[in-house]
């Protein structure tokens, strides 16, 4: 009897070992062949936009639609973590005291400003001829004006874009 419960307790030990050392497998693997690169890609789209949306910034600074920002009071953040992965979308906040003019008009001139951004520079939308940049979404929130641009290079910011469309 007591050779058959050390036997039994030894299999439980290695099972419960097993399935810990596959638990660390998996999440070893997962991290290597998804998070990371899937991390990788959006910091570079993030990098991408944010060199977009601040030359247009700056144009629109030359234009004197916008008062001088400085570079710190730029910022952006990652929308995917709401929106899902593969979400390539950013928002961005500068102070409002910045700005000249109505924010729907801005709207407009980021959008404008951006395609053109695109069309200069040969970023084209996946699968489309359109701009790869678009302005979803800007608001004012206390001394802030915010603005989401999603850039349009997977399949995944494109379904993005729709679900938004299909609400408003």
């Amino acid at each position: 009897m007591e050779v058959k419960g050390r036997l039994t307790m030894m299999l439980i030990i290695q099972i419960v070992i097993g399935l810990v050392a596959a638990f660390a497998v998996y999440n070893l693997i997962h991290y290597l062949f998804v998070t990371r690169p899937s991390r990788k890609r959006l910091l570079s789209a993030q990098r991408t936009v944010n060199k977009a949306v601040a030359e247009v910034l700056k144009a629109l600074i030359s234009a004197d639609k916008l008062a001088p920002i400085k570079e710190e009071e730029l910022h952006s953040e990652m929308i995917a973590n709401i929106w899902g992965r593969g979400v390539m979308a950013f928002e961005y906040h500068i102070p409002i005291d910045r700005v000249k003019g109505a924010i729907p008009d801005l709207k407009e001139l980021l959008t404008k400003g951006l395609d053109e951004y695109s069309q200069k520079n040969g970023i084209h939308a996946h699968g489309k001829k359109s701009s790869v940049f678009v302005v979803t979404d800007i608001w004012q929130l206390d001394d802030r004006l915010h603005f989401d641009v999603a850039y349009l290079i997977n399949l995944t910011t494109i379904e993005y874009i729709d679900d938004l469309n299909r609400l408003h």
